[in-house]
C-alpha cells in the first residue's frame, strides 16, 4: 500500500522537474527585452543636458547594471544616465555620487564625468549620456524595468489647467 503514495509523489517530481525546465528555456519577459532596447545608447529617451552636482540629493533608480534614473534637485527633475561599463550589484548600492573632470559643477552629456561607486574597483565609471527626461519618458523606463512609478498618468488624462 505504500508504494503507490511513492509512486504518486514520484510522478509528480517529475513532472514539476519537466515544467521548470521548460519555464527556463522560455523567452524572457516583454519587459525586459523592452528595457534593454529602451537603455541602448541609441535610444535613450529624453534630449541630451546636464544637471547640476549639488542639486542631486540622493534619489535615483536603478534600471539595469548600466543604467540609472537620477532625480536633481526634485523629483520632477529628471535624468536617466548611461555608463560606459555595467556596475554589478548597483541596485545594492547605499550612495553614490558624481564628479565632473572640468570642475564646472555640472554633470553632462558630453562623456567628460562619472559616477562614483563607493566600493567598485575602479570607483569612477564613466558617464557617456546624460539626457533630461518628461515624466511620461521617466514612466516608460520605470514600466519596463518593472519598477513602481510613483505618479502613474495615462493619456486621457486631463492636462492641468494653464493661467
Amino acid at each position: 500500500m505504500q508504494f503507490r503514495p511513492l509512486l504518486i509523489n514520484a510522478t509528480i517530481g517529475a513532472l514539476t522537474a519537466v515544467a521548470a525546465g521548460c519555464a527556463t528555456t522560455a523567452q524572457p519577459p516583454l519587459s525586459s527585452a523592452n528595457l534593454d532596447n529602451l537603455t541602448k545608447l541609441e535610444n535613450l529617451p529624453g534630449k541630451p543636458g546636464c544637471f547640476w552636482k549639488s542639486n542631486f540629493q540622493g534619489d535615483w533608480t536603478v534600471l539595469n547594471e548600466s543604467t540609472l534614473i537620477v532625480r536633481a534637485p526634485l523629483p520632477k527633475d529628471v535624468y536617466v544616465i548611461k555608463l560606459f561599463e555595467p556596475v554589478l550589484d548597483l541596485s545594492f548600492k547605499q550612495g553614490l555620487g558624481f564628479e565632473d573632470k572640468e570642475h564646472t559643477g555640472q554633470i553632462c552629456n558630453n562623456g567628460d564625468d562619472y559616477l562614483i561607486v563607493p566600493g567598485w574597483q575602479p570607483p569612477q565609471v564613466p558617464i557617456v549620456a546624460v539626457h533630461a527626461l518628461t515624466l511620461a519618458e521617466q514612466d516608460q523606463l520605470l514600466r519596463a524595468a518593472g519598477k513602481p512609478v510613483p505618479h502613474p498618468r495615462t493619456a486621457t488624462q486631463p492636462a492641468p489647467p494653464k493661467n
